[in-house]
């Protein structure tokens, strides 16, 4: 694998600005990016048991663990087409950089986080993003537990981070255009 290679990881509860962070970083910094949205679709395809892990209010431990594999795979692919590549998702857990750091020899491997402890039922309603097309239809109430579910996502996130030295942002905290400069900084400086 080439030496000067950097993976960039964008992980984070859902809703929070990862795809749009990792949009930015292509457009303004030319750094590809593979949203691990794709590799779950495809990787859905074949085990059965991530379709069954992945619905609804998903425990995100469970998936990282049965995600981790191909992701390491698709870096190692990655690494082979470009000198910079950023792997955005969810389900990429903090735990994630240590690990394809020892794997992927040769790459440099720099990891943020997003979260927004503070996201609510509108935040949701409000939300322009992509979205599951079962939460137009959904009650201000059902709405909730979803933000109650990001909420403690983000919580969590933020401890793991803490825990192993690896930035956290809060977009509710930062604001959104200031996490995701923080964001930006955090991973290019």
């Amino acid at each position: 694998m080439g030496g000067g290679t950097t993976l960039y990881l964008v992980g984070g509860a859902p809703r929070v600005g990862k795809s749009t962070l990792a949009h930015r970083l292509l457009v303004e910094d030319g750094i590809p990016w593979l949203p691990t949205d794709v590799i779950r679709t495809v990787v859905r395809r074949v085990l059965p048991e991530l379709d069954a892990l992945d619905q609804g209010q998903v425990d995100v431990e469970p998936v990282a663990e049965v995600m981790y594999s191909h992701i390491e795979q698709a870096a190692e692919v990655c690494a082979q087409e470009a000198a910079r590549f950023l792997i955005e998702g969810f389900e990429l857990a903090p735990w994630y950089r240590g690990r394809l750091q020892a794997a992927l020899a040769g790459i440099e491997v720099r990891a943020c986080f997003l979260g927004h402890e503070s996201f609510t039922a509108m935040d949701l309603a409000g939300y322009h993003g992509p979205k599951p097309q079962h939460e137009h239809t959904m009650s201000l109430e059902e709405l909730e537990g979803e933000a109650v579910w990001i909420r403690t996502r983000s919580r969590r996130l933020r401890t793991e981070c803490r825990e192993i030295g690896l930035p956290y942002i809060d977009v509710g905290e930062a604001g959104f255009e200031t996490a995701l400069s923080q964001a930006r900084n955090a991973l290019l400086g």
